[in-house]
């Protein structure tokens, strides 16, 4: 049965694939709150220190300014992170190579069916003498003289 370990393989392999992207995307995620975090920090900093200037009536444009490129290094940072989530979310599944069919078989002759000889015990004054010719040794089917298989079971018959 190719077709259904074939199938159950498939499955699995997509399976083992959106685990992976899941893994992939909750790491991302949390690099991505952690950005953010810090970004929340910085600003909250940086208005700290503002709010504190202003306060003290000496808020200028260098103390501002120090904080800004942090401040955009940062988003750059979350916005990267963002398009790397979303690259994520829109992996598809590697898709596997079609296994080749299998070669086709010839079709197979097949032999007319064999009477069977009357037992040497079913004839008038016949004897319990063993059968004469060749039988299965798994199903006990007579079997013709140049017989590989049984014809009935196919189990592989003994040369002799």
């Amino acid at each position: 049965m190719p077709g259904f370990f074939d199938r159950v393989k498939s499955g699995a392999e997509r399976a083992a694939f959106e685990a992976d992207k899941m893994r992939k995307v909750s790491q991302a995620q949390g690099a991505l709150k952690n950005t953010q975090r810090d970004l929340e920090a910085k600003v909250a900093g940086w208005g700290q220190q503002v709010l504190a200037l202003y306060d003290a009536g000496a808020l200028t444009q260098p103390e501002l300014l120090a904080v800004g490129p942090e401040i955009d290094a940062l988003r750059l940072k979350i916005a990267a992170q963002e398009a790397e989530i979303e690259r994520i979310h829109e992996e598809k599944p590697p898709v596997a190579e079609p296994a080749a069919a299998p070669p086709a078989m010839e079709p197979v002759q097949m032999l007319p069916p064999v009477a069977a000889a009357p037992a040497e015990t079913d004839l008038p004054g016949a004897s319990a003498a063993p059968a004469k010719g060749r039988f299965c040794a798994n199903c006990g089917s007579p079997l013709q003289p140049d017989t590989k298989f049984c014809m009935e079971c196919g189990t592989k018959v003994a040369e002799g």
